[in-house]
């Protein structure tokens, strides 16, 4: 009987359980007492408003805004220090005898201090993506060589040359940060692109350049040369702008062409002289370039390793071996065929 009880009374309980709950009663009317404050987002001791997570969680770190801001810093300061030590350089020249040396190291860390200090306040507040730093690092560098070289041809002064050299240095920063100001980064395979043209154009315009002096028709004026790449990130950057390279492919097309024509240009150096070897050189990069783009590109024809990889009925030879005897104690080998359905 003690039993019986003790079961009736767990029935009981899980029925009850199992029951809507009661209705509740309504809530006390709310009191007149005042709520007590919100608690403030505010650290202790901050003199302003203090940064929400979301706005925490965008920014790369604390010191910089994107990923690609120290490399922008760094080659401010770089060309900053080189630009002003050769306008310096170039306010010594006027005086030979008078603390010889002392405008070109003031020129040089003031240029320097000043062109790192805007750059690190810029990607401190606008994010510099990495891609967006290594096409501003190119574009610094062929601006510097391209008013280096114009400057040079022209015969202007050493100051003017190197106010010129400056000036193409940073038009060529402010250019990559203007075109690539809007959200996102710039893709690996167009960064890629930009690069690859601007090596060619500096290749193919020094080779066709080489050509016209050893056909021995007079002065040979490299200007060209050392404009060319900076003329060769402009055409990249417009057939950025239409294609989606991938970067592997940009990778090989730049690699195997140039590899080839540096190959065959130490070679000619060695066996010919003349306008042979630029020619040849020239040649062997225009025909691997041709062969690399067709080799590399995707047809969309299926291919005999495609139709049998998509076939509904597969047969391989495969060996077999099989336990065998009244007991399973043998073992049978032989071929077989695996058949897939």
């Amino acid at each position: 009987m003690r039993s019986i009880a003790i079961l009736l009374s767990l029935v009981a309980t899980v029925a009850r359980a199992q029951q809507p709950d009661a209705p509740t009663a309504p809530p006390p009317p709310p009191t007149l007492s005042p709520a007590p404050p919100p608690p403030s987002s505010a650290t202790p001791g901050a003199t302003g408003p203090s940064e929400s997570p979301g706005e925490r969680a965008v920014r790369y770190s604390r010191f910089s805004a994107g990923p690609g801001g120290p490399l922008l810093g760094f080659t401010e300061v770089i060309s900053g220090i080189v630009s002003g030590a050769m306008i310096g350089h170039s306010y010594d020249a006027d005086h030979p005898d008078e603390h010889r040396g002392s405008r070109a190291y003031t020129g040089a860390m003031v240029t320097g201090l000043m062109l790192g200090t805007a750059a690190t306040l810029y990607q401190y507040y606008v994010p510099v993506e990495r891609n967006e730093s290594f096409l501003i690092s190119g574009a610094a560098t062929a601006g510097f060589t391209a008013g280096l070289a114009v400057g040079l041809n022209a015969d202007m002064s050493t100051r003017n040359t190197a106010w010129l050299t400056l000036a193409t240095t940073q038009l060529g920063v402010v250019s990559v940060l203007a075109l690539t100001s809007g959200p996102g980064d710039v893709s690996t395979g167009d960064a890629a692109l930009v690069g690859m043209m601007s090596l060619y154009a500096f290749t193919l315009t020094g080779l066709t350049q080489a050509i016209i002096d050893a056909s021995g028709s007079g002065d040979v004026n490299l200007t060209p040369t050392f404009v060319a790449p900076a003329a060769g990130m402009a055409l990249g950057a417009l057939l950025a702008s239409q294609l989606d390279v991938d970067p592997g492919r940009v990778v090989k097309l730049t690699l195997v062409p140039l590899g080839v024509g540096a190959s065959m240009l130490w070679l000619g150096s060695v066996l010919a002289d003349g306008t042979t070897v630029p020619l040849t050189a020239m040649a062997g990069i225009v025909t691997s370039f041709a062969l690399t783009l067709l080799l590399t590109s995707d047809p969309g024809v299926p291919t005999e390793r495609d139709n049998v990889r998509r076939a509904d009925f597969q047969a391989v030879p495969v060996p077999v071996v099989l336990a065998t005897g009244h007991d399973k104690s043998s073992l049978a080998a032989g071929p077989g065929l695996f058949v897939r359905f």
